[in-house]
Formats: C-alpha cells, structure tokens, sequence
C-alpha cells in the first residue's frame, strides 16, 4: 500500500504574475518600426501584412528580412507582385496559414540573427 503524502504547499503555490513577453533585442526591432515610413511603397509587405495581420509584429520582422537579407530575385518578385497577391489573400483563411509557414523561416532565421547580434 503506498501512502498519499498531502502536499498542501504544492497544492497552495503562489502564481507568478503575468508578464507581457518582449523581444530580445527590442532596440533593432525598434529601428524596423520606425523605419517604415522612411522606405519607399515598394518595401511595405503587403502579402506579409495580409498574412499574419496589421497588428501581428511577424509581418515587420519578415520585412527586415524582406530589406536585409532576401535575395534580389525574391525581393523584386514581392515588389512587382506583392500589392496584387496581398489583395488577394485578404479573406482567405486556408492561403494565409499556408504563406504564414512559407514565411516562418526566414523570421525564424531573422530573429536569430538578431539574437546573436548580427
């Protein structure tokens, strides 16, 4: 027979307040945001802003990515094409989780470089 120990300090544990989780490196995500105004309409991610959401910080990452990183084939196929395939993704809910994991590794990607101070 195995005897039930009566843990109340376990049952009774204190709950951790909730705290509003936060970027890493903040500062040059800052730099992405305030940067936004200052590039031309070509750079604005209309299909990553239809994607994950206005509100959804992913779609700002995916454009530093996008400004910093993408190669120049990809980067000038969403300047000519971006604004029509956006348009078209609006309300279609099956085409934007399939672009939200095309688009996961290079925010993945952007985001460890962030972390490693690249």
């Amino acid at each position: 027979m195995v005897a039930k120990s009566n843990n109340s300090a376990l049952q009774t544990a204190v709950r951790k307040a909730y705290r509003k989780p936060t970027l890493v490196k903040a500062g040059k995500l800052s730099a992405v945001v305030a940067e936004d105004s200052s590039i031309s309409g070509a750079a604005r991610c209309w299909i990553a802003r239809a994607a994950f959401g206005e509100a959804d910080i992913r779609w700002m990452i995916f454009r530093a990515w996008l400004v910093d990183d993408a190669p120049a084939w990809f980067r000038s196929l969403y300047i000519r094409y971006g604004e029509v395939i956006g348009a078209w993704l609006a309300g279609r809910d099956s085409a934007r989780r399939v672009v939200r994991a095309m688009m996961a590794p290079a925010i993945n990607r952007k985001l460890h470089d962030w972390q490693r101070g690249s």
